[in-house]
């Protein structure tokens, strides 16, 4: 305490006059209290910042290793394409595919890492498309007559294609995985 307030504190108590509030010990615990709650709320403010920070970042990578392993499925289920398929078992197995694909791609589309790898991809899935779409019959050809091998043949060089290209994409995935 300075010698005025000192001076100032005893003319009070002599005179019966209440204090100033600036030296009611009241006044100073609650200014203390109040600065320390300023300080600890910001405090808790980065944290939380950065608590955020750090929850996008694991969001981000268990997003990429869930598509990544929807995509080990697919390109597993690609190996195991059979022979005798007929014309309708394909368009079922490629619909299923173009939609699981394109489903794991429209979120990768908007990251350049991405963007090359994507378009390769739907490329790619367009090429089967036009493949079966040029084996397909129509009229009054006997379905029997066209063998499973024949349309294996239209459309095993694409799927073998397209596993190649996932199986890239799967790596670039890993790749950023790590890298976060």
């Amino acid at each position: 305490m300075t010698e005025l307030q000192y001076k100032d504190l005893l003319n009070s108590i002599v005179n019966n006059q209440p204090t100033p509030f600036y030296l009611e010990f009241s006044f100073w615990i609650s200014t203390i209290i109040g600065a320390l709650s300023v300080y600890f709320s910001i405090v808790a403010f980065k944290e939380a910042r950065e608590a955020k920070k750090a929850a996008r970042a694991a969001g981000s990578v268990v997003r990429l290793q869930s598509i990544t392993i929807d995509l080990t499925e697919i390109i597993q289920r690609l190996d195991k394409l059979s022979t005798e398929l007929n014309y309708s078992d394909a368009r079922d197995y490629y619909n299923e595919l173009n939609r699981r694909v394109r489903r794991s791609l429209s979120v990768l589309t908007k990251e350049m890492a991405f963007s090359e790898k994507t378009t390769e991809i739907l490329h790619t899935l367009g090429q089967i498309k036009a493949n079966l779409d040029g084996v397909r019959q129509t009229g009054t050809v006997d379905q029997s007559l066209i063998a499973g091998i024949d349309l294996y043949y239209a459309i095993e060089g694409e799927f073998s294609s397209l596993s190649g290209q996932l199986a890239d994409l799967c790596g670039l995935l890993e790749q950023k995985t790590l890298e976060q």
